[in-house]
């Protein structure tokens, strides 16, 4: 792999620094990874977005006048995490409230909403969200269909909702009227692409996929996931008659004759301007044919995944009222359009900015830490203690504190050791799963001294904060909650028998249900292709071990072979939730990534534990 970069740790905080540095219309607060608007206009809604990095120019090259006040941005295909957006909503906090935008994907919904419920709660600001799934390439929503959780992915088209929303709130519209307006322009889109190669991630060093020279992945995302099929090469003629009769035909926009659309010819990378070009000459040929009215085009790179070779066709379907917000003037780094001399509300917020500035009304700075309050450390921690363990380690058929704190230390090793191996088993996935759960573990180990060791409860609890928020994407709220819920079963225990083990395990199990439940109003079971399915068998072992009387070594050992198997079973299973979700029948045969790694996890777990008793 050859990159410009310097490592990939700092890619995301090299690259936004060089934003910052090429717009000086924007800031970067590096340490919640957020590029906002220098000035934020308290006076009118303010908006936004983000999600996992290597999207470029989505979705920092969407802050400016006329769409978003701020993008919020993750790691390499990895959703920020809920702290970074809390302290995004603080930063652009009106007074007529915020509108977040949400591509539909479950470590951006998990998230968003997580710091969405905690801004109005505990800071009282106004907020609403949208989610984009304009990725006709995939059936069922997240918010309709039971049968089909995961739903359609927010790709390209996700850029005409931050130029709708933004254009309304520039207009002053109030927080209901820009989230119609939003919603609108994600009922009118439509989105399908396809690519000619995968994508190489920084923190994996390798493609995603392999694909042969005359093969083509239809209907990919924005991961550098495969596609729902493996096609042929096509010409540009065929690939383009495919996607405008997916876009037009599907039950989405369903156009007819005469309709008037907004086409985004989109790049994902590596796709040179001359083949988006001659891609959208083949596109426009066939709307011609089909008697659609077009009334903007947009060719470039606006919604990528890293170096993915491949393109990818948005169609907005437009009305008088849809059309007046996406011609309204826009000024940002990736979109430019419209006159701002003679724009009124531009020049009414230039008389509102000096009269506050007369008043001495200054805006929130990133760096001033009274006004950016951190989630991850509750009012009664001291952020700078350190906490020791009690006694020295003691293995038997109990695991004192110590003993307990000592596994979770090696449970770190292991995650930190296969970060490659995991992001290689993510096939299915975005290949992000090693280095999502990797940056986690290796700040927990950072922040070792600082997690409280009094019990084995209140250092789960202790140690949830960390994972919450440094496990990157949807790993975040999944692998926080297990270890909240983990927790919350050994709250005062100072050891652990198998039996208490197992009400642990259980208890992890229960926390990734209810977070998903709370996101998709369904929460993950054995059958879903989810580390689920490694985790539940795994509990069930440890408990039947436990009933029957095992030693702690014995039952340990069960319960991650129990772990292994129930990893391997998901190769056979279509995915229903999850990381591979969206590709559904094309999973079988691949073990999903998370249940593959709890799987390798819990049998270095049972090695090193029965090692210590020995």
């Amino acid at each position: 792999m050859k990159k410009i970069m310097n490592t990939p740790q700092s890619y995301v905080i090299d690259m936004c620094r060089g934003i910052a540095a090429a717009y000086p219309e924007l800031e970067f607060a590096e340490k919640f990874k957020i590029v906002k608007k220098k000035d934020i206009n308290t006076s009118k809604v303010t908006l936004i977005s983000g999600g996992g990095s290597g999207h470029e120019p989505a979705h920092a090259g969407f802050v400016g006048r006329g769409m978003l006040d701020a993008a919020v941005c993750g790691d390499v295909f990895a959703s920020p995490s809920q702290v970074q957006i809390y302290n995004a909503l603080k930063l652009t906090a009106s007074d007529k409230g915020t509108l977040m935008i949400v591509k539909n994907y479950s470590g951006d919904c998990m998230n968003f909403n997580g710091a969405g419920a905690d801004a109005a709660e505990e800071v009282g600001i106004k907020i609403d969200t949208v989610y984009v799934n304009d990725d006709v390439a995939v059936t069922g929503s997240s918010y309709t269909n039971d049968d089909y959780v995961v739903g359609r992915r927010g790709v390209a088209g996700t850029m005409f909702v931050h130029k709708i929303a933004g254009a309304a709130a520039e207009q002053g519209k109030d927080l209901p009227e820009v989230k119609r307006l939003a919603q609108k322009a994600i009922d009118n889109l439509a989105s399908i692409g396809f690519a000619l190669s995968s994508c190489t991630p920084p923190a994996k060093g390798t493609p995603i996929f392999s694909l042969d020279e005359d093969k083509i992945e239809f209907g990919v995302g924005i991961h550098g996931e495969p596609g729902k099929s493996t096609d042929n090469y096509a010409t540009a003629d065929e690939l383009a008659s495919k996607m405008v009769a997916q876009l037009a035909d599907n039950a989405v926009i369903k156009l007819s004759r005469g309709d008037e659309i907004a086409v985004i010819v989109n790049g994902f990378g590596a796709t040179p301007l001359s083949e988006l070009y001659i891609l959208n000459n083949s596109v426009a040929s066939i709307i011609a044919d089909r008697g659609y009215k077009v009334h903007k085009t947009l060719v470039g790179n606006y919604m990528t995944s890293l170096d993915m070779a491949g393109a990818s066709v948005t169609f907005l379907k437009l009305d008088e009222e849809l059309k007046a917000l996406l011609d309204y003037p826009v000024s940002t780094p990736a979109l430019v359009w419209g006159g701002a001399a003679d724009d009124e509300s531009a020049l009414a917020l230039e008389a509102m900015r000096a009269i506050s500035k007369a008043l001495g009304v200054t805006k929130a700075k990133a760096d001033e830490p009274n006004k950016v309050k951190s989630v991850s450390v509750s009012k009664e921690d001291d952020a700078d203690a350190v906490y020791t363990v009690k006694g020295k380690p003691v293995y038997g058929d109990t695991l004192n504190t110590a003993a307990f704190v000592e596994v979770v230390d090696k449970m770190a090793d292991i995650v930190i050791a296969n970060e490659v191996p995991f992001c290689d088993a993510d096939k299915m996935g975005d290949g992000d799963f090693g280095m999502s759960i990797a940056k986690g573990f290796r700040q927990l180990k950072q922040d070792w001294g600082s997690r409280k060791k009094g019990n084995i409860g209140e250092f789960l609890l202790s140690c949830s904060e960390v994972i919450k928020e440094y496990c990157g994407g949807a790993s975040g709220p999944i692998w926080g909650s297990a270890f909240k819920y983990a927790g919350k079963a050994a709250v005062g225990k100072e050891s652990v028998t198998l039996s208490d083990i197992a009400a642990i395990m259980q208890a992890a199990n229960t926390g990734v249900y209810e977070t998903g439940k709370r996101s998709f109003g369904k929460g993950a079971v054995v059958g879903d292709k989810t580390l689920v399915d490694a985790l539940k068998p795994c509990a069930d072992a440890l408990e039947a071990a436990a009933a029957a009387g095992d030693k702690l070594a014995d039952g340990v050992v069960k319960g991650a072979k129990a772990a292994v198997e129930g990893a391997e079973a998901t190769k056979t299973f279509v995915a229903v939730l999850g990381r591979a979700g969206t590709v559904g029948e094309k999973s079988i045969g691949y073990p999903d990534a998370g249940a593959y790694g709890l799987g390798v996890i819990f049998t270095g777990l049972a090695e090193f534990i029965v090692s210590k008793i020995k």
